[in-house]
């Protein structure tokens, strides 16, 4: 016979925030020691109540991004260079 464990609310949503901060649901599952079966059905339930992101990591994501539509245009100025050979 299986026994099931209770999670409380404010336990499955920082589950859900950390797994939407960039950790894998198999290494929450395996620290935590959730299925991740229940963690994916949580994420679903609980990733689509008010998530904020930090002001830290906003300016972290504006930064990549700029950062990335720059190697874009090196990516593109170099593939015509190349092009015009």
């Amino acid at each position: 016979m299986m026994t099931y464990k209770k999670y409380d609310e404010q336990f499955k949503k920082r589950i859900v925030k950390l797994h939407i901060e960039g950790k894998s649901v198999p290494d929450l599952g395996a620290e935590y020691g959730i299925s991740p079966t229940s963690i994916y059905t949580w994420v679903k339930i609980y990733s689509n109540i008010e998530t904020t992101i930090s002001p830290k990591k906003l300016n972290e994501i504006s930064k990549e991004n700029i950062r990335l539509k720059k190697e874009v245009e090196i990516l593109k100025q170099a593939m015509s260079i190349m092009s015009s050979k």
